[in-house]
């Protein structure tokens, strides 16, 4: 009980500390051209909906990069299949993770808290509508969100609504904590955008390993 306490009180203290925190870039070039030979590898995210939008696993069930079922919509696949996936059932890294050092650099003070994780590439015209990302009726394990920018994600070329408003702050090799449980959408508009996006287990050790990379503007 005074562990479940502590993370409470931890959990409080994030989301008291704003819904967006920069923690330190990371070279997006570098990164690019160390995924690249992947380029034909990117499935479509979620093939029960739109056609514009792929991902690329840097975590997954067995370690490949087929994107079934991490790229595909867990609810969806659940009920369909018979499974009880979540996020956290996604922790072996795949090829994309060890081809990239870079990738690496971002993710190695987060590796014992990290479940699903991936890049997404939106084409021009491809987007997310409104959501929240957020366990609804999962009472008993709670996760966060952190979100690379890799590729044309500055105002001009990718539309970041969070909150009903559009933000202008976002730039390509730059990594965030944000508070996902609050309602945002994505648009590219005309450029292939991509960003990451790593899901973490929340412990008390995930707060203070937050805290410690936190980038005080």
């Amino acid at each position: 009980m005074e562990t479940d306490l502590k993370q409470l009180k931890a959990l409080q203290r994030l989301y008291s500390m704003g819904d967006w925190l920069k923690l330190p870039n990371f070279d997006c070039k570098k990164l690019t051209e160390e995924i690249q030979s992947f380029e034909n590898q990117w499935p479509i995210y979620n093939p029960r909906k739109l056609k514009n939008r792929y991902g690329l696993s840097v975590t997954s069930l067995d370690g490949g990069i087929s994107g079934v079922p991490d790229l595909d919509s867990l609810y969806e696949y659940n009920k369909e299949n018979g499974t009880q996936y979540n996020n956290q059932s996604f922790k072996s890294l795949t090829p994309v993770y060890h081809a990239s050092p870079e990738l690496q650099k971002i993710l190695e003070p987060y590796l014992p808290w990290l479940g699903r994780c991936h890049f997404i590439r939106l084409e021009p015209g491809g987007y997310f509508p409104e959501h929240y990302d957020i366990g609804k009726f999962n009472y008993d394990e709670d996760e966060i969100r952190l979100i690379g920018m890799v590729q044309n994600t500055d105002y001009y070329s990718f539309k970041f609504c969070y909150e009903k408003q559009v933000l202008t702050h976002l730039y390509d090799g730059e990594l965030y904590y944000f508070n996902a449980n609050k309602t945002h959408s994505v648009f590219a508009m005309d450029a292939p955008v991509t960003f990451l996006v790593i899901t973490l287990k929340f412990t008390t050790e995930t707060y203070e390993t937050l805290v410690k990379n936190y980038v005080c503007s």
